[in-house]
């Protein structure tokens, strides 16, 4: 990786996430006490914890955006809807491609090959939109503190709508998945659950699904072509914080690929995770957040 290129994007995500946390469990605390637990009175923690969430939206500053408008047309995938795993579990390996058909293997090299000529041979790419959206069904506080998730998603975790434009080399490789390598992808059979691969004539149409990951780092499991938040992006973390599990599921990409040149020319990034924290806030608070987040690419040579 080049030292001078940085990661933009899970810098800002983290901020948000530990601010995610850090108000399940500091308020869901407050309301232990108001059901009979006697935690400490506020302490330094408390107060660290205050500050980290009212930080939080100073961290979401986005890179200049570009007029641009996000693209009409959405490649038609076949995939797979008959049962959403879990994190825990995953998917028997695909059977071997029928006469005439990709291999998964020769899907995962071609998506490979095509993903990583973004870093090195793209001139421009778009971020057509990112959703970012809290996983309820994943996420484990008192029901009394559910509308102050909602509010914080509404502030800190809105959606990026508007068109973001990245055309230099630096910024498509400190922005693009994996943000801040020099390449894009390095799955294998072992990290990809499903794959399919449509020929339209003049395109390759590909669809991946990944299997779980728990707290991979970057070049491991979803982490080998997914924007994610590693160990290595918790290291800064308040001292209150005294664990973080990452559970990956469920993670899907889509790409159009121009078969003339190899190149990607469309991408779409779905990240769904649930965060698993241990806080120590005077006393010890253990809470569940799960998040989602999808974005959408164009890119251009």
């Amino acid at each position: 990786m080049d030292n001078n290129v940085k990661k933009e994007v899970s810098p800002a995500i983290q901020g948000i996430v530990i601010a995610l946390v850090v108000l399940v469990l500091f308020f869901s605390g407050n309301l232990l006490g108001t059901l009979g637990a006697s935690p400490a009175a506020e302490t330094e923690e408390d107060t660290q914890a205050e500050e980290v969430i009212a930080s939080t939206s100073e961290s979401t500053t986005q890179p200049t955006t570009a007029p641009t408008t996000a693209p009409t047309t959405q490649p038609t995938t076949q995939t797979n809807t008959d049962s959403t795993p879990t994190p825990e579990q995953t998917t028997a390996p695909s059977e071997e491609a029928p006469s005439g058909e990709m291999s998964k293997a020769e899907i995962i090299a071609l998506f490979n090959e095509s993903a990583n000529k973004i870093k090195t041979e793209a001139t421009k790419v778009i971020k057509n939109y990112e959703d970012r959206e809290l996983l309820k069904e994943h996420t484990e506080v008192p029901s009394a503190l559910e509308g102050m998730l909602d509010t914080l998603m509404g502030t800190a975790m809105k959606d990026d709508t508007d068109p973001i434009e990245y055309a230099t080399k630096e910024d498509i490789i400190a922005s693009y998945p994996v943000p801040g390598e020099t390449w894009s992808s390095q799955l294998t059979e072992a990290e990809v659950a499903e794959a399919t691969c449509i020929d339209n004539g003049t395109e390759y149409e590909i669809y991946l699904k990944l299997h779980p990951s728990t707290n991979p780092n970057v070049g491991e499991g979803v982490a080998k072509a997914m924007d994610t938040i590693t160990a290595a992006d918790m290291e800064n973390a308040p001292d209150m914080i005294q664990s973080f599990i990452t559970n990956y599921f469920d993670c899907a990409i889509k790409c159009r690929i121009d078969k003339a040149t190899g190149r990607t020319v469309w991408s779409n990034y779905y990240t769904p995770v649930v965060f698993d924290a241990t806080v120590k806030l005077g006393f010890t608070l253990q809470a569940k957040v799960g998040l989602s987040f999808e974005k959408d690419f164009t890119i251009t040579y």
